[in-house]
């Protein structure tokens, strides 16, 4: 794991700037692809993630939980299937808890991770509202925050808690590519509801055997 530290420098606070300025402009240019595809059977898409991680090291005394996030993408038709582009936000929740001799050392960790991504799904509709599809999502990592909060007890003069927190670069992480599957239902014919699972096929980091898995719910507009 990488060594956490403090995140108020004005290194870090422009670094900060910088991830924000790139968010800008993917959005910019999401809303480019929006407005260039309006005509042409786009589907717009936004909802919730829930994300954790599946650890391959040994983790017997770690507890893995999922981390909310959000899911914001365009998607539209060419043939017979469907090509997307968007942002997702994935993560995971970590906590670990050791007593020995009255002492309890418990960490709580909280890593969030963004990403532009890229999919391919093959649709088959089942029923004339409901169309499932399965097919591939790749993602480009672009930067993301992790917090741990570090608490002792037990010790007397020791106890007490730290939050440290530390940002991670794009160039960190790994492109992600994985498995999308899902399915929509069409509340009519405008609007409609997708309930999605992406399963992580690659490491998120380099020398780090951890994937992601994300459960979405998301809300879809065809325009």
């Amino acid at each position: 794991m990488k060594k956490i530290k403090p995140n108020e420098t004005p290194l870090a606070q422009i670094k900060n700037n910088k991830n924000q300025d790139t968010m800008k402009i993917i959005l910019l240019n999401i809303l480019f692809i929006s407005a260039m595809f309006a005509q042409s059977g786009l589907t717009v898409v936004g909802g919730l993630n829930q994300s954790k991680q599946t650890i391959e090291e040994d983790a017997d005394d770690l507890d893995i939980n999922y981390m909310n996030g959000y899911n914001l993408y365009v998607e539209r038709s060419f043939g017979v299937a469907r090509f997307g582009v968007g942002l997702n936000q994935r993560g995971v929740k970590l906590n670990q808890e050791v007593s020995d001799m009255g002492i309890t050392i418990s960490v709580d960790g909280e890593q969030t991770l963004n990403y532009l991504t890229l999919h391919a799904v093959y649709p088959y509709a089942i029923q004339e509202k409901i169309t499932v599809f399965g097919g591939i999502q790749l993602g480009n990592g672009l930067g993301g925050e992790a917090k741990i909060k570090q608490s002792i007890s037990g010790s007397g003069l020791f106890d007490g808690s730290s939050v440290d927190s530390e940002e991670w670069d794009a160039e960190d992480m790994e492109l992600e590519y994985g498995l999308f599957l899902g399915g929509d239902y069409m509340i009519n014919e405008k609007i409609g509801v997708r309930a999605s699972y992406f399963k992580g096929l690659s490491d998120i980091f380099e020398d780090v055997t951890t994937k992601n898995n994300t459960i979405s719910v998301s809300l879809l507009f065809n325009i």
